[in-house]
C-alpha cells in the first residue's frame, strides 16, 4: 500500500467516523425540531434557501476545489485567492439582498420570506471567507481537523443555536441562526488551524487564472443547483408551503445518511484524486473501486430507508409528517443517483476536465426542465415532480458512465459489475424488510417493527461483510483496509 493510498485510508476512517457521529447528532436534532416547528416552517426555511443557494456557487467561486487541485500553491496564491472570495462574497451576499423581495415574490410567499431570504444572505459572504481555510486544510490531508471541525459547528451552531432558539419560540428563525451559527464556527475553526495570510492580495491576472478553473466549478455548483431545486420551486409555488415542507423533510431523511457517506468520501478522494491527477492507471484502479464500494454502501441504504420509511417518518418526525413517507422511497432512489454521479463528477473534477461535466448537467437540467413542464401540464402534483427528477437524474447517470469508460476502458466491465450486484443486493434487502413489515403489521407498534427491520438490515450487513467475498465492493473494501478485521474473514477467492 502507497503511502498516498494510506493517508487517504486513514482519511476515509475519519470521515466516516465523523458521519457516524454526525448521523448520531443530526437524527435526534431533525426529530426534535420536527416537533417543535410545523410543516410550513420547515416549508418557509426551504423556500427562503432557493436564492441564497443560487448564488452559493458563486459566492464560493470553487475556491476551495482550486486550491485543493492546483498542483503547486505559494503564500501569494492564497493571498490571491482570499481575495477574490471577499470580492465575490461581498458582491453575492449585496446581490441577494436587493433581490429577496422578488425571491420571495417568485415563490408566491409571505411577506416574512423577504426577511428570511436577506438573514441567510450572510451566510453567503461567511461561506465565501472560509472557503480559502476549507480548502487549505482538505489539501493538507488534516482529514482529523476536517472531520472534527464539522462535527463541532454542527453540533454548537446546529443543536447549541437551533433547538434553543425554537424552545424559546423562535420558530423559523430559529432555522436561520442555526444556519448561520454553523457558517461562522465552521468558517473560524478552520482558519484557527490553518492561520493563513488575511492580507488580500488584488492580482487581476492570477485571480483570472484561478477563475478559469473555479469559475466552471462554480457553473457545475449553479447547474446543480437548479436540478435539485427546480422542484421545491415549483412545488412551493404551485402546490403550497406545507406541501414544500414535506417533500424537504422527506427528502432529508430519505437522503442524510446517503449524504454523510458520500460527503465523507468526497472529502478524501479530491485531494487524493488531485495527486495523481496525471497517472492514468491509478485513475482507472481508483475510480473502479470507488464505485464498486459506493454504489453497494449506498444502494443498500437506500433499500433500509426506503422499505421502512412508514416507520422512520411516524417515529423520528411525528404524525404531523405523516404525508411525508410515501415520498421517501423515490426521494432516496434519486438521492443515490445523485450521490454516485457525484463522484464521477469529483473524478473530473481533480483531471480538471470540468467542460464535460458542465455539458452533462445542462444535459440533465434541459432533461429535468421538459419533465417539469409536462408534470405542471398534466397536473401531476409532488409525485409527477419527483418522476421528472428521477428521469434527469437516470440520463446524468448513464452520461457519466459512458464519458468515464471511454476514458477508462479497462474499467467498463467491473463499473457495469458494480451497479448490477448493488442493484440485486438492494432488491433483497428491500424484499427481506418488506416481509417483516407484512408479517408484524397489525400485531406490532411501529417502533417494533422498525427494530425488528433494522435488526434484520444489520443481520444482512454483517453477512455481506464476512461472507460476501463474491461482491466487488467487499473485496475492494478489503483490500483498501475500509473494514476492521474482527468483521472481515479470508475470502476463498484470495486463497
Amino acid at each position: 500500500m502507497t503511502q498516498l493510498t494510506s493517508v487517504t485510508v486513514r482519511g476515509m476512517r475519519w470521515t466516516y467516523l465523523a458521519g457516524v457521529a454526525a448521523a448520531a447528532v443530526q437524527i435526534p436534532y431533525a426529530a426534535v425540531m420536527a416537533r417543535l416547528l410545523t410543516p410550513e416552517d420547515f416549508g418557509l426555511m426551504a423556500l427562503a434557501y432557493l436564492v441564497p443557494r443560487f448564488a452559493h456557487h458563486f459566492a464560493q467561486g470553487g475556491l476551495s476545489s482550486a486550491v485543493i487541485q492546483r498542483p503547486l500553491l505559494t503564500g501569494r496564491d492564497v493571498r490571491v485567492i482570499f481575495a477574490l472570495a471577499l470580492t465575490v462574497g461581498s458582491c453575492c451576499s449585496a446581490a441577494v439582498w436587493l433581490v429577496a423581495p422578488y425571491g420571495a415574490e417568485l415563490v408566491r410567499g409571505p411577506s416574512e420570506l423577504t426577511d428570511l431570504i436577506r438573514a441567510l444572505a450572510l451566510g453567503l459572504l461567511i461561506t465565501a471567507l472560509g472557503a480559502t481555510s476549507t480548502g487549505l486544510l482538505s489539501r493538507s490531508m488534516r482529514y482529523r481537523a476536517v472531520a472534527l471541525t464539522d462535527f463541532f459547528s454542527f453540533v454548537v451552531g446546529y443543536c447549541g443555536v437551533g433547538i434553543t432558539s425554537a424552545l424559546l419560540g423562535a420558530g423559523v428563525w430559529s432555522l436561520v441562526y442555526g444556519t448561520l451559527g454553523w457558517n461562522l464556527l465552521l468558517a473560524l475553526l478552520s482558519y484557527a488551524l490553518v492561520r493563513h495570510s488575511l492580507r488580500p492580495l488584488f492580482d487581476m491576472r492570477e485571480m483570472r487564472e484561478v477563475m478559469r478553473f473555479g469559475g466552471k466549478v462554480s457553473v457545475n455548483g449553479f447547474l446543480e443547483y437548479l436540478t435539485a431545486d427546480l422542484p421545491k420551486l415549483a412545488i412551493g409555488r404551485h402546490v403550497g408551503v406545507a406541501a414544500a415542507g414535506l417533500y424537504d423533510r422527506a427528502a432529508l431523511l430519505a437522503s442524510f445518511p446517503l449524504q454523510q457517506i458520500q460527503q465523507a468520501a468526497n472529502k478524501v478522494l479530491l485531494p487524493a484524486l488531485s495527486r495523481i491527477q496525471h497517472e492514468t492507471g491509478r485513475l482507472a484502479t481508483s475510480y473502479a473501486d470507488a464505485m464498486a464500494v459506493t454504489t453497494l454502501v449506498l444502494f443498500s441504504l437506500w433499500a433500509v430507508i426506503g422499505a421502512s420509511s412508514e416507520q422512520l417518518v411516524a417515529l423520528l418526525l411525528g404524525g404531523q409528517w405523516r404525508g411525508s413517507a410515501e415520498l421517501v422511497p423515490v426521494l432516496g432512489l434519486i438521492s443515490v443517483l445523485g450521490l454516485v454521479a457525484q463522484f464521477s463528477g469529483t473524478l473530473v473534477e481533480a483531471m480538471g476536465a470540468v467542460g464535460g461535466k458542465v455539458v452533462i448537467h445542462l444535459t440533465q437540467l434541459l432533461v429535468l426542465v421538459a419533465g417539469t413542464f409536462v408534470a405542471l401540464l398534466l397536473r401531476g402534483g409532488v409525485h409527477g415532480l419527483m418522476t421528472a427528477v428521477l428521469a434527469s437524474q437516470l440520463v446524468k447517470q448513464v452520461l457519466f458512465y459512458v464519458w468515464l469508460n471511454r476514458l477508462f476502458p479497462t474499467v467498463r466491465r467491473p463499473v457495469a459489475q458494480g451497479y448490477a450486484q448493488a442493484a440485486a443486493l438492494s432488491g433483497l434487502i428491500w424484499a427481506a424488510l418488506w416481509s417483516v413489515q407484512r408479517v408484524l403489521a397489525g400485531s406490532c407498534p411501529g417502533s417494533a417493527i422498525l427494530a425488528a427491520q433494522l435488526a434484520v438490515a444489520a443481520a444482512l450487513a454483517l453477512c455481506c461483510v464476512r461472507y460476501g467475498a463474491a461482491l466487488h465492493g467487499i473485496r475492494v473494501a478489503r483490500e483498501r483496509g475500509l473494514l476492521p478485521a474482527a468483521l472481515t474473514r479470508p475470502s476463498p477467492l484470495a486463497q
